[in-house]
């Protein structure tokens, strides 16, 4: 069966990409020369490319290879950041070129680490705008391209190395090329231009000069940043600010990770962290973090510090950041009510590097963000403590998953998960593989089980491709009893996978597993049924409506 739907996904693949190229060829000769935006640019010494740090692209993706050891693979570095200029193509609007870069990422299915490339633009949303974007090969030769997700309906068009499309809203554009495969993607991001300096200038009238701290366009080196029972704080990174964590300390085997403890930090978080993060915000209330600017953490060695963490805090807005290669997770919010993300994105290399974790929070909306990474990207847990998660919305969100698990309440459930939304978001990739009843695109998979998860609800996600299952529900703790999932839906969802879907239990007849599906298409099948759609287990009940 699994080799039947391999085939199948390949003849998908060629089907759609020719259909964009054959059916679609996207009409791009209206002139764009005069059409006013502005774009993302770093500061010179803050980006190099390969050939100034002496790399070839080969020597710096196989710095990711499988065939290393565990911490020397996801070890930090520090010849070249982790935004670098990208080798794969140029690209131009109009009449002017916008920068390209990359970031490393892992790519599962060649076992080895890839480049993901990307640019940003702003536009003016008073009025209606559209705009073409023309990719010129570089190192990459480009046969053909999609754009992703298709519910954006944009259409690429190709001929001799020049890939076109024609954009008219913002929105996350990833574009895939020579048979929709994973390398070489590029996303093109564009969102609202916004008056930095006026933004700012509201922030201090708002909280104080003294509690706004902005970073210009450039490169800064910082250890951390620690903010402990300091509430109206503002951070703002304006557009090319670069913040790079220094490298203190050498960790490379499990034993390293303990060896290393900043005495400080044991107080100053209440999740038994033994290093600061590299933003540490504790007990602190009414936190805007801002800006167009960018947070490298490459040189950390695997698990020297996570990213951005929030515990025990209140009225958190954080937009317009990109996090690039966290050593362990990315963003995390712990006992926290009340949380904003916005346009935030992750791209990340390494194992253990989650995307967004929402743990234990009340009241939190996740919008249109990106994440690429080696592990879960979207994810939302009831880690022990004193409260639950509940009241959380992830929406026009896109992950390609390098690794692990896309979207979804995932691993930890010690404490109640409840009125979970994951709504309008995309799938590029997902292609881990190495434990299909863990792993997944969509998934409800409780492998601590104190807690219980009642209201999740996925509504309208497309799925290009995953390699393993799309949707996953199960009950991973063998041993757990009288443990509930229910009032589950899936509405709304288009997939193309390798191997069927799975609802699931345990081996207990005591667990509630508790499942309505409507309108799903599956492989390019709707599906009329569930025996058509889903391996169900035992005490599992399933309804389905078409």
């Amino acid at each position: 069966m699994q080799e039947i739907l391999k085939v199948f996904y390949t003849i998908v693949t060629v089907i759609s990409v020719s259909l964009s190229s054959v059916f679609y060829p996207a009409e791009l000769d209206p002139e764009t020369e005069n059409f006013e935006f502005s774009y993302l640019e770093y500061a010179d010494e803050a980006v190099m490319s390969l050939e100034e740090a002496g790399l070839t692209e080969e020597e710096f993706t196989g710095r990711l290879s499988a065939e290393l050891p565990e911490y020397e693979q996801s070890g930090g570095y520090d010849d070249i950041g982790g935004i670098i200029e990208s080798p794969y193509y140029t690209a131009k609007i109009g009449n002017t070129n916008i920068p390209v870069y990359a970031s490393m990422v892992f790519n599962r299915s060649e076992d080895t680490g890839d480049l993901h490339s990307f640019s940003e633009v702003y536009v003016n949303t008073d009025k209606d705008f559209s705009f073409n974007i023309v990719l010129t090969e570089g190192s990459a030769k480009l046969k053909n391209a999609i754009v992703l997700p298709e519910s954006a309906g944009v259409k690429a068009e190709w001929k001799d190395g020049v890939v076109r499309a024609s954009i008219n809203k913002c929105g996350i554009y990833t574009f895939l090329f020579n048979g929709a495969k994973q390398s070489y993607g590029y996303t093109l991001f564009v969102r609202e231009k916004i008056d930095e300096d006026a933004e700012i200038s509201n922030y201090i009238k708002q909280y104080g000069k003294e509690n706004v701290t902005v970073f210009e366009k450039g490169v800064y080196e910082l250890d951390y940043l620690n903010f402990v029972e300091k509430d109206n704080q503002v951070i703002y990174l304006k557009q090319g600010a670069y913040l790079v964590a220094k490298h203190h300390y050498d960790i490379e085997s499990a034993e390293d990770e303990n060896r290393w403890i900043e005495e400080e930090a044991l107080t100053d978080n209440h999740i038994g962290l033994t290093r600061y993060p590299f933003m540490n915000f504790y007990k602190s209330n009414n936190i805007v973090i801002r800006g167009r600017g960018a947070i490298d953490l490459t040189r950390l060695d695997r698990r020297e510090r996570r990213g951005i963490v929030f515990n025990y805090c209140d009225n958190i807005s954080v937009s317009g950041i990109k996090i690039i290669n966290s050593p362990e997770w990315s963003f995390i919010t712990y006992c926290c009510h009340n949380v904003s993300v916005e346009q935030v994105d992750i791209l990340g290399s390494r194992g253990n590097a989650d995307g967004f974790a929402i743990c234990n929070t009340e009241n939190a909306t996740i919008n249109n963000c990106f994440a690429r990474t080696a592990d879960d990207e979207f994810e939302v847990k009831g880690l022990g403590g004193t409260m639950g998660s509940n009241n959380i919305t992830f929406k026009n969100c896109v992950a390609w998953g390098g690794y692990a698990r896309c979207f979804g309440i995932c691993g930890e459930v010690s404490m109640p998960v409840s009125n979970i939304t994951f709504r309008d978001c995309a799938v590029v990739y997902r292609d881990g593989v190495w434990d299909n009843d863990r792993i997944g695109s969509l998934v409800i998979v409780a492998e601590q089980c104190e807690g219980s998860i009642d209201g999740v609800l996925f509504e309208n996600i497309e799925i290009f491709r995953d390699e393993g299952r799309a949707i996953l529900v199960k009950v991973y703790d063998e041993d757990k009893e009288n443990f509930e999932i229910k009032n589950v839906e899936f509405k709304n969802i288009s997939y193309t996978s390798y191997l069927p879907s799975k609802i699931e239990g345990n081996s207990s007849d005591t667990n509630t597993v508790q499942v309505k599906t409507e309108n799903i298409n599956a492989n390019g099948f709707d599906i009329t049924k569930p025996s058509m759609l889903f391996s169900v287990g035992d005490n599992c009940d399933v309804t389905f409506e078409k």
